[in-house]
């Protein structure tokens, strides 16, 4: 099973550059193009939040008519940027679960994708709470492979200030995984970079955002506009998960010669 992974989208609501200066709402189509043009085509697009960056309708709208464009199966989640209540209404045919948590199950013939809500309404970081814990507990199959989909990271990266607004309680979540040996890898977003690490020794990333950067540097915490991208995960339950970064933008292919 074949994913792209794209994550932090920050539309904006009135399809203006982010900041004055970030083009979110080129980025988006820019990766959405590139991960649609992959060979081969992707078995899903997964994206793992901040889809808007104020939780606007009309982002949102925006967005689901540009994934009906692609004709590709997709899959989303909140970030600590969106709206519970606006992207329900936007995208009302998914299954949500877990209400007031916008959580997700996907069941694929290669295993299942749990896409888990860890947000906080009105702070910039995540937890696993109790609503998290139990949605869970109802949701993970027990008997084929999952993927557990999130969009804050349950651990460090480095960045001072992104760490600081991670995903919190995270020893509830190891205490969970500690019975749930089918959980292959957590797939995060909210960084802006990414990251590879393990959790609970399972492989554990964050995907890069499509427009925007979190910068690698010592001090405040500040973005820069290295190019975006996206993840592509190559998925086969029970063997080691591969993991490609790729540029939104696309570059030309030079076959080697004999």
């Amino acid at each position: 099973m074949r994913i792209a992974q794209l994550s932090d989208l920050h539309l904006t609501a009135d399809a203006q550059p982010l900041y004055g200066v970030v083009d979110t709402e080129g980025a988006c189509r820019a990766a959405l193009s590139r991960a649609r043009s992959m060979e081969p085509v992707p078995d899903l697009l997964l994206l793992t939040g901040d889809l808007a960056n104020d939780g606007a309708a009309p982002a949102y709208d925006r967005l689901k008519a540009a994934l009906a464009d692609l004709q590709l199966p997709y899959a989303l989640l909140p970030g600590n940027h969106d709206s519970r209540p606006e992207l329900r209404a936007a995208f009302a045919d998914h299954a949500w679960a877990g209400e007031p948590l916008c959580c997700l199950r996907q069941d694929w013939a290669e295993g299942s994708l749990l896409l888990l809500d860890t947000t906080v309404p009105g702070k910039e970081w995540g937890e696993i709470g109790d609503a998290q814990l139990n949605w869970l507990q109802a949701a993970c199959p027990a008997d084929r492979p999952v993927l557990l989909c999130l969009h804050h990271p349950p651990f460090d990266i480095g960045v001072p200030g992104m760490d600081a607004i991670r995903c919190r309680n995270e020893d509830r979540l190891l205490a969970w995984l500690g019975s749930r040996p089918n959980v292959e890898a957590l797939l995060c977003g909210h960084v802006h970079r990414l990251v590879a690490t393990t959790f609970a020794g399972r492989p554990a990333l964050t995907a890069p955002s499509t427009a925007h950067q979190i910068a690698l540097k010592p001090g405040p915490l500040a973005y820069t506009l290295e190019a975006g991208g996206f993840l592509w995960h190559d998925w086969q339950p029970g063997r080691r998960l591969l993991t490609h970064y790729v540029p939104a933008q696309p570059a030309p292919v030079h076959v080697y010669e004999d």
